[in-house]
């Protein structure tokens, strides 16, 4: 009997064993000159490229892989990915189905470990030593990847394809940044790069990414023609705005009132920050230092009757909004401030006016208000001719007015309006 427990106590512990083997065996890391072997063999065999990849940078972080080893998987990375792309290019080339995206993406990703490879080579070893053993031929590779590298991310915005095609763009940029470029005339005084970071910073701004559009923004704007100029200094005083960073928002609207002073987009802007910040005679100055610099434009005249109407002093808002009419006469704007700066003026004479209808005085002050409000109605009714759908505007002063001046049919249709607000 105990002969019996003894054979099934040793049969017993070589099923553990051999299951504890197996266990270890599983979780046993797969060793890094493996990992180098089956990736050179997918590229050797042209097949199973992508899974070689992927065990290659699953184990690449791992606490035993030497920097060194690490470098060396970076760039066996990178070879797999250009035996991808070189698999794409001979479909080309034989006239067979390609895929156009992953062609451009496996370049990028060359790039990408490419420099991955040289961060890590670019530390110290242990011994406080550098070892750089890629550079060199990763350069030589690059140089011959670099013009597709451009195409890929022109392929991708030419189909509205914003943020695929930034990081691109972005590569094309930063490389020129690397030790892997240094001393090479060609790269770094390319002549394309300011057009790169064109594409670079509409291809941001098109994604909604507006932290990355001003990465490149002002090196766009320096060699860019005028017509650029305005857009994307427009675009920059919008993504600094998005971006919360209001120093620098009001910034770039002075320098795009002052550099662009066609582009009324600033000077609206501004002035609506200014009456925002109630700062109304900084506008003024503006206004009229606009008018001093670049002449008689109705828009600086409307900026000006705005701040004047803010201050409440309106018969200044009545004669530069006329200024405004004369050069403009479909300012619709204009006409609005001029119409409340007299239906204000109205308003105010009325609060002091003599009443005592046995008091002369009380005749001459009935004739003054009706002319005050005939002033406001002919402006505040060209608002609603112009402007028809926006009752809101209008509608209220109309009221007032057809009110005073007892024109009853009129009241009545804009206490309609009114009403159905």
């Amino acid at each position: 009997m105990r002969r019996i427990h003894l054979v099934l106590f040793l049969i017993l512990g070589c099923q553990l064993s051999i299951v504890n083997y197996s266990l270890y065996a599983a979780t046993k890391p797969v060793k890094v000159k493996t990992l180098l072997s089956d990736a050179r063999a997918a590229v050797k065999n042209r097949s199973n490229q992508a899974n070689a990849e992927k065990k290659l940078l699953e184990n690449i972080t791992r606490e035993d892989v030497k920097r060194e080893q690490q470098a060396d998987m970076y760039f066996m990375a990178q070879e797999l990915e250009r035996s991808l792309n070189d698999a794409e290019n001979m479909k080309f080339y034989l006239k067979q189905p390609y895929d156009t995206v992953k062609f451009f993406s496996t370049i990028l990703l060359m790039h990408e470990y490419l420099l991955l490879c040289d961060s890590v080579e670019s530390l110290p070893n242990s011994k406080g030593e550098l070892k750089i053993r890629y550079r060199n031929r990763g350069r030589e590779i690059l140089k011959a990847y670099r013009p597709n590298l451009l195409n890929g991310g022109k392929f991708l915005l030419k189909r509205n394809k914003y943020a695929e095609a930034y990081p691109y763009f972005d590569m094309y940029l930063r490389m020129r940044q690397t030790p892997f470029f240094e001393g090479l005339p060609d790269i770094q005084n390319d002549s394309i790069l300011p057009r790169v970071a064109y594409w670079a910073t509409i291809s941001a701004y098109d994604a909604n990414n507006p932290k990355k559009a001003l990465a490149y923004i002002d090196e766009a704007i320096a060699s860019a023609d005028s017509a650029l100029r305005v857009s994307l200094q427009e675009y920059k005083v919008r993504c600094h705005e998005a971006l919360g960073n209001r120093d620098a928002w009001v910034d770039n609207l002075v320098m795009g009132v002052r550099q662009h002073p066609a582009h009324d987009y600033f000077f609206l802007h501004l002035m609506d920050l200014y009456a925002d910040r109630k700062a109304y005679d900084d506008a003024l100055n503006l206004c009229d230092s606009m008018l001093h610099v670049v002449g008689d434009r109705a828009i600086y005249w409307y900026g000006k009757s705005r701040m004047f109407l803010a201050k409440e002093e309106y018969d200044s808002c009545i004669v530069v909004s006329d200024q405004a009419l004369r050069l403009d006469s479909q300012m619709v704007d204009a006409y609005y401030n001029k119409g409340i700066a007299c239906l204000n003026k109205a308003v105010l004479f009325a609060e002091t006016a003599c009443n005592d209808i046995r008091n002369p005085k009380c005749w001459q002050d009935r004739q003054t208000l009706q002319a005050l409000y005939r002033d406001a109605l002919l402006p505040m009714e060209q608002v609603r001719r112009m402007e028809p759908e926006n009752t809101k505007r209008w509608a209220s002063p109309l009221y007032r007015i057809y009110l005073y001046l007892n024109m009853g049919s009129e009241f009545a249709e804009m206490e309609k309006i009114l009403n159905a607000q």
